[in-house]
Parts: structure tokens; C-alpha cells; sequence
């Protein structure tokens, strides 16, 4: 059995001493952080990695390093251990902020796009980490560029030592196979070598057409998508398929990575940012809407191509930094608008300037005069239109709408905050309820609410800061939704009588949360420190979407849900 009590799952051709070696390897605490399987072609090396990771017994990510660059391959092995990367420089800092023990198994790192710039510019320094060990396969030439650690542990599949002579007997008389290529399942399979690879030009001729005679990228197989861009890879010449943003979303990303690795231009440079998010995605349909959404006001000859693609969610706009409206960049805080703001957004840089855009369009209206600037936690709106601003440093300032000036909001907002023990740390406001004043989230992570009769109310849902918090009703009752540092998302119905509830934990801090009111049931949304952004809708199975860049806030509007990153802002519609 596995560690997690999972059945450990066969090891065929003889190969169980090579799969208890590996065992005793990873629950060797003194044994060399670097594991080397090595062998001939066809020894099974693969086939061996691919059964310890199956095996579940202590490998935490598995890094495919086939047709990987270093830039790809920091951006798969940040997804396969739930962080957000978009820079093998940002992987170092995020694992050496991590004290978790890793293992990490590398297959078939002798097909990297450059095997010894992975060795030396991302796996070694990883391996520089004392919490890090790997299992990788590759030849002695490729696995001897390690500096990290001193005489690795080797398997060499090629020794018959790691076989079993029976056993691989018979193994070979169920499959057909000769027993004299011991101790090589390939040799006994008698595999052909494998053919020589077609040029990008045989390949691009293979390619099905449309009427018009331009290439149908939809009817064209993934398999021979992903081969014209390896065959890119090794010859160059990767801007003869950019005609159609399609050849893109329908290929293997990682091949497409490497490609465009070598190539200048804006749309080289959108794919690298939308990367992150698109290397481990298996849906071309995703792919191309995670592609377009970036594309949109900066190059929307692509975007109208990609826009064809069926897809689980579409972008209804966006803007980037000198995209076509002229976005400055990063949306650290956003706030759905209300009273003489309704349909718009406020969004908040980083420095604090706060800036309204049209909810529907994206359409920039106004500067909005908030004091300062100064960085922002979060910002809200009432229903009357004041806007609430939660500075970094726990400061709250309200500035009144003319409709609610008379009930000086500042000074309730203050007696509220005068009763909250711990620094707030997130504000959110009921649209819906006229006269309502904005809950509060702490750093001891309470919930705080003020009751129509004064009575504040409080809930303690997470375990550290509240670090998100949204507000929005649900039948005669506000409903908050706030999210933590201890990566949970809770629904609390202040005045409700009951706890909150647990609506989603994940292993990563809740960088923001968004709600809206419906019949049915709240629409809440989820982001998460991993870029993960979760959308749950009555009725419907949640919905997950990532762009390649962190969240920092969330609004949900109309259909829409709006997505504040540090790169822009982007709106999204679920089919």
C-alpha cells in the first residue's frame, strides 16, 4: 500500500527490485538528494517514473521535461505545486518562502529543449534547497551537470541487478516478446527505432484547408499541431504560424512555448504572459479563451479568430497597459458602484489612485477624488454611494455621497471600528440595504456586523486574517462571504442564528472574494494566492479559471465577473 493507503500499482517486465530501490531511496532520509534513473533506450526508465509517481508514495510533482525550456518548465512545476510563477526567479523565492519537503520527479529530462540550461539554470538551483530532492531521468552526460549534490544515487536499468529474471521470463511469454533482450522490455519488444521527424514544411502541407484555401486549424489533429511547432522548435521559423492564433490553443503549449521562445513580437510576448495558465491546461477550449482575453485591445485581429473557439467562458473585455483604452496596469481593489455610481466599477491601483470605468464595457470615466493616494486593502460602496477606503496601514476614510451626508457614515464607520478589537483588514457593503453599514473583517479573522438596531454582531470563521471579504443579501438577510489566510472560503448570515459555513478550503491564502444576491441563492466568486479563481452559480457545477497572473480582487455584476490582476483588468462571462 501507499503512504496514503492507496494500492501500489504493479511493476511489470521483472522490474519489482527497480521499484523497491526507488522506495528505499525516497524513505531514506540519509540517502543522496539526487536520484539518477539512467539506462538504454527502451530500459523502461519512463515507464518506471510514470509507476512511482502513480504509486503515490511520497513524490509531491511530477515535471514533465519533454520539449521543456526553463521558462516553461518553472511554469509547469509552479502549477503542479499550487503556486503562481511566472519567472524561474519567482519559483525560487516562492519555494524558499516554502517550508514544505518536496520530492520531485523529472521524466525523460534528456528531451528538454536544453537539457544541461535545465539542469543548470533551474533544476540544480532548486536542488540547492535542502528541502528538495528529485528523481530524474536522463543519461550520465546530462545528469552529471549537477553541482548541487555530491555522488547521487544511480539506477541504471541497464544492470541486471534491477530486474528479475522470472518474473521478466515471464512477463515476456504473455507478452510475446523474447526473453532474450534481458533485461530490456524494449529489446525484448523488439521496438523500431523511432522515425526521423518530419520538417516544418512536410508538415505544414498536411495541414486541411478551408474554401477559401487558408488553413482550418479546428479540423487539423492536436497531434499535427504540435508537431509543426517541434518541428518550429528545432529549425526556427515559428512566425509562419502566427497567421492564426488558433495554431496555438490547439497544440501542445509546451511545444508551443519552446517555439515562441525564439521569436519577437506581440504575440510571443502575450503568450508568454498568459503562459502560466495555459502550460498544464488540457482544454484548447480554455487555452484559446485564456489566450484571447489577453489579446483583446492589443490585438484584436487574433482575438476575433479565437473568439470562434467553443469555450466554458468568454472574455466580454479588457485592458492591459497600452492596450486600446490605455489601462495604466495593476487593479489591486475594485468595488461594484451604487447610488450616483451605479454601473460602474472603482478600481484602485497599487499607489491608491481610484479610477471609475463603465461595469458593462469597461468603458474609463473618471479619476475618482479619493485623499491620499495611499496603497488600499480594499474599498466598498454603500448603498447610497459613500465610498469606504481600507488603507494599508488599517485605516478606514469614507467619503460621503451627497445622499448620505446627513447620516455622517464616517462617524458610525468609526463607532464600528472603535468596537473591533483587532486591526481591520477587509470591508464590504450591502448594496441592497439602504442605511446598512459596511461589515469588517480582522486580523484575528472576525467578521463584524452592525445590526439594524445597533447591535454589532461577530463571527470568528478563520483561523489568521481575513484577507478577502464581499457583502450582498440573501432573502431578507445580508450574507457575507469573506476568504483567509487559512485558505477557506465561509458564508456567514449575520442575524441568521447559524455558523458560518464552509463553502471551499484549498492549500493557498484567499486573495479575494466577490458576491451577488439572486433567488436562487448568492453567486460567489473565490481567487486564491495560485491564481486559481473559482466562480460558483446556484444550480451549476463550479466553474475554474486561471490568466496566467494573480488576482488581487474580484466583482460580480450582470453576468460578469471581474477580475482585478497585476497586469490589468478583465471581465468574463461563463457560457
Amino acid at each position: 500500500m501507499g503512504g496514503d493507503g492507496r494500492r501500489i500499482p504493479p511493476l511489470r517486465a521483472g522490474r519489482r527490485p527497480a521499484g523497491l530501490a526507488l522506495l528505499g531511496w525516497l524513505g531514506d532520509g540519509r540517502a543522496p538528494r539526487l536520484c539518477q534513473v539512467t539506462g538504454a533506450a527502451g530500459a523502461g526508465k519512463s515507464h518506471l517514473l510514470a509507476w512511482l509517481a502513480e504509486a503515490g508514495t511520497g513524490v509531491d510533482a511530477v515535471l514533465p521535461a519533454a520539449e521543456a525550456t526553463v521558462q516553461s518548465a518553472a511554469w509547469l512545476l509552479g502549477r503542479r505545486l499550487d503556486l503562481l510563477v511566472r519567472t524561474p526567479e519567482e519559483l525560487f523565492t516562492a519555494l524558499t518562502e516554502d517550508d514544505r519537503p518536496l520530492v520531485i520527479c523529472v521524466p525523460e529530462l534528456g528531451r528538454a529543449a536544453d537539457p544541461a540550461a535545465l539542469v543548470a539554470e533551474l533544476l540544480d538551483p532548486l536542488l540547492r534547497l535542502e528541502r528538495i530532492r528529485l528523481v530524474v531521468e536522463g543519461a550520465p552526460e546530462t545528469v552529471g551537470a549537477f553541482t548541487a549534490v555530491d555522488g547521487p544515487a544511480v539506477l541504471d536499468l541497464d544492470l541486471p541487478q534491477w530486474t528479475d529474471p522470472d518474473r521478466f521470463a515471464a512477463w515476456c511469454a504473455g507478452a510475446g516478446a523474447d526473453p532474450a533482450g534481458y533485461p530490456s522490455p524494449g529489446a525484448a519488444l523488439g521496438h523500431p527505432a523511432e522515425p526521423a521527424a518530419q520538417s516544418l514544411d512536410e508538415l505544414a502541407r498536411l495541414l486541411p484547408a478551408q474554401p477559401d484555401g487558408s488553413v482550418d486549424p479546428l479540423a487539423a489533429a492536436p497531434r499535427l499541431l504540435t508537431g509543426l511547432w517541434r518541428a518550429a522548435a528545432r529549425e526556427g521559423g515559428a512566425g509562419r504560424l502566427l497567421v492564426d492564433a488558433r495554431l496555438l490553443t490547439h497544440a501542445d503549449p509546451v511545444a508551443v512555448s519552446a517555439a515562441l521562445s525564439r521569436e519577437s513580437g506581440r504575440l510571443p510576448e502575450l503568450w508568454q504572459a498568459a503562459a502560466p495558465a495555459l502550460v498544464a491546461e488540457p482544454d484548447p477550449g480554455v487555452r484559446a479563451a485564456v489566450l484571447r482575453t489577453r489579446l483583446i485591445g492589443l490585438d484584436e485581429a487574433a482575438a476575433a479568430r479565437l473568439a470562434e473557439v467553443d469555450a466554458p467562458w468568454h472574455c466580454a473585455w479588457a485592458m492591459w497597459p497600452n492596450s486600446a483604452f490605455g489601462w495604466p496596469g495593476p487593479v489591486s481593489s475594485l468595488a461594484l458602484g451604487a447610488g450616483p455610481y451605479t454601473g460602474q466599477l472603482l478600481l484602485a491601483d497599487p499607489g491608491g489612485t481610484v479610477r471609475t470605468v463603465d461595469a458593462a464595457s469597461g468603458r474609463p470615466l473618471a479619476r475618482f477624488p479619493a485623499p491620499g493616494p495611499k496603497p488600499l486593502r480594499g474599498l466598498t460602496v454603500t448603498a447610497g454611494g459613500s465610498v469606504v477606503l481600507l488603507d494599508s496601514w488599517g485605516e478606514l476614510a469614507v467619503v460621503p455621497s451627497s445622499a448620505e451626508a446627513d447620516s455622517r457614515p464616517g462617524e458610525a464607520l468609526a463607532a464600528l471600528r472603535a468596537g473591533v478589537g483587532s486591526d481591520p483588514s477587509a470591508v464590504a457593503a450591502v448594496a441592497a440595504l439602504p442605511g446598512a453599514l459596511p461589515a469588517l473583517g480582522d486580523e484575528s479573522g472576525r467578521l463584524h456586523w452592525r445590526a439594524p438596531d445597533g447591535e454589532v454582531l461577530t463571527e470568528g470563521p478563520h483561523l489568521g486574517p481575513v484577507t478577502a471579504l464581499a457583502a450582498t443579501w440573501q432573502g431578507a438577510l445580508p450574507a457575507l462571504v469573506s476568504g483567509g489566510f487559512d485558505g477557506s472560503v465561509q458564508l456567514w448570515r449575520p442575524g441568521g442564528g447559524a455558523l458560518a459555513e464552509v463553502l471551499d478550503r484549498r492549500g493557498r491564502v484567499v486573495s479575494a472574494v466577490a458576491a451577488a444576491g439572486g433567488a436562487d441563492g448568492p453567486t460567489v466568486a473565490a481567487a486564491w494566492s495560485d491564481g486559481l479563481v473559482r466562480l460558483y452559480r446556484p444550480g451549476a457545477q463550479p466553474l475554474d479559471l486561471r490568466l496566467g497572473a494573480p488576482v488581487w480582487a474580484l466583482a460580480v455584476t450582470d453576468g460578469l465577473l471581474v477580475l482585478g490582476t497585476s497586469d490589468g483588468i478583465a471581465a468574463v462571462r461563463a457560457r
